[in-house]
């Protein structure tokens, strides 16, 4: 019989793009794949360590997995094992892997159930020692390579991810994922597309790309390359100090290589650092008719001196510029967001000029946080902290203020076609989304049953006439 294995993806997308690699791997090794919450022989968790909830959630889930089947392998790899010691994580998992060994998950896991049958049947099957280690975490920081995943199948889904980069150069005060994850080091171009052709050509229609820090895409080799190029020209070279790209060229050039892919309607972004938004960036962005009119810009504050305390490289006079310069090339686009609330040092007064940038900006959806201490990042030894009352009462006003700008945003569609990406049919009702992410359920008119028009079939893109919102800033509508 084949031995069962249960997969369990937490936190980012990035996390959610690794583990169904990992879970094709597995397949591909010979292992059942079964739901997590059923008795299995190997259970593997993709932690997340963003958060004190996201660490204690790995945790949880761990702990569950050993419950489930005490005589199970509990493998814990992704960012709450890469930041912490060996030693911590032993009572938890019976194997750890670090973000940098993803890609070994099923080999590992078939090297450890080899060795066990060797020695149950106390044989040995070669002359060279047997490693009988289950930790697997190095200093990701030294690594320069990212992992080479492609997927080529989604099942059940409707949209595909694509992770083009891993890491992040940024070192924001408050996030311990540089640490956790390294710095950039991208995918390439000729990878992406073929993964990207090969997700074509088995139907998908729509692609989300994704990283740690997509807006660096291609910065990690660019101008390397680029002086390599130069120099087989006989091209003068730029001093080294001098950048030879502007920020952002790769991951435009590397987009509208992917825009021409037969199939390929729609081509959703992660989320963007602020500064990439530049007039040539969203200028060529809006030429792409299958690029989708939806930017997550992750804010985190509107205070200048918070954001300066962040280690944020722009003021928000700045992000909301941006924020006009897509709204001067798309119409009605969905512009959406993250934010920080009880940062070390918030003061009312900056709380509240954070709260007026985001009524200026009208966002579409805001992610509201309470600021989390992570160890091991400047921002936990910071004075100041506040207290959980305190940052409860904030994030309560700001969720009064994103649930307005919300609601406004939608209501805006009512009267008007949109089209949307089925991703569930049943009953005659069609749920899916938007190109600017709004969710959608929408039944056929009578007179569409009476004239017999077809209907819509998953991963279907069709056009829904918008009659009413509903509940959680659904849109209402009918297929005419």
């Amino acid at each position: 019989m084949k031995r069962k294995a249960a997969l369990l993806s937490l936190g980012c997308k990035v996390n959610s793009y690794e583990t169904e690699y990992i879970r094709e791997d597995m397949i591909a090794s010979g292992f059942e794949i079964v739901d997590f919450s059923e008795a299995a022989d190997v259970y593997i968790i993709n932690t997340c360590s963003v958060t004190n909830i996201a660490d204690r959630k790995s945790r949880q889930m761990l702990h569950k997995a050993k419950a489930l089947n005490p005589d199970a392998l509990i493998v814990a790899t992704g960012c709450y094992v890469q930041t912490r010691k060996e030693e911590e994580l032993k009572t938890d998992a019976d194997m750890i892997i670090g973000n940098n060994h993803k890609g070994e998950v099923a080999k590992k896991i078939c090297e450890y159930f080899k060795l066990k049958e060797d020695i149950k049947a106390e044989i040995n099957v070669s002359d060279e020692p047997i490693d009988t280690s289950t930790a697997y975490v190095d200093d990701i920081a030294t690594e320069k390579l990212v992992e080479d995943f492609s997927i080529y199948d989604y099942p059940e889904r409707s949209r595909a991810f694509i992770r083009i980069e891993d890491g992040c150069n940024q070192f924001c005060s408050y996030c311990i994922i540089p640490y956790a994850r390294g710095r950039v080091r991208s995918r390439s171009e000729e990878e992406i597309v073929e993964e990207v052709k090969s997700l074509a050509d088995k139907g998908f229609k729509e692609i989300v790309l994704s990283g740690i820090h997509i807006s660096s895409y291609g910065y990690d080799n660019y101008e390397q390359t680029l002086r390599s190029f130069m120099m087989a020209k006989n091209e003068d070279v730029p001093d080294e100090s001098v950048p030879t790209a502007t920020f952002g060229e790769p991951l435009l050039k590397l987009i509208k290589k992917l825009s021409v892919i037969p199939g390929i309607d729609r081509i959703r972004l992660g989320s963007l650092e602020p500064r990439i938004i530049t007039e040539e960036f969203i200028q060529e962005l809006s030429k792409l008719s299958n690029v989708c009119p939806h930017f997550h810009l992750s804010l985190q504050s509107g205070c200048d001196t918070v954001l300066k305390r962040m280690n944020r490289h722009y003021t928000g006079a700045e992000f909301l510029e941006k924020c006009e310069l897509i709204r001067k090339y798309y119409d009605a686009p969905s512009i959406t967001t993250d934010v920080i609330v009880g940062f070390p040092g918030e003061t009312l007064e900056e709380f509240e000029e954070s709260c007026e940038l985001l009524e200026k900006v009208r966002f579409s959806k805001i992610h509201i946080f309470k600021y989390s201490r992570r160890g091991g990042t400047v921002a936990d030894r910071m004075p100041g902290q506040l207290t959980d009352k305190q940052k409860h009462e904030r994030s309560l006003k700001v969720q009064a203020l994103e649930e307005k700008t919300g609601e406004e945003y939608i209501k805006n569609f009512v009267g008007k076609t949109v089209k949307i990406l089925v991703e569930e049919a049943t009953s005659f009702v069609f749920k899916g989304l938007t190109e600017r992410y709004v969710p959608v359920e929408a039944k056929l008119s009578p007179e569409a049953i009476k004239t017999g028009t077809k209907v819509p079939a998953i991963n279907d893109i069709i056009d829904v006439f918008i009659t009413d919102t509903g509940k959680e800033r659904t849109l209402l509508g009918e297929i005419r």
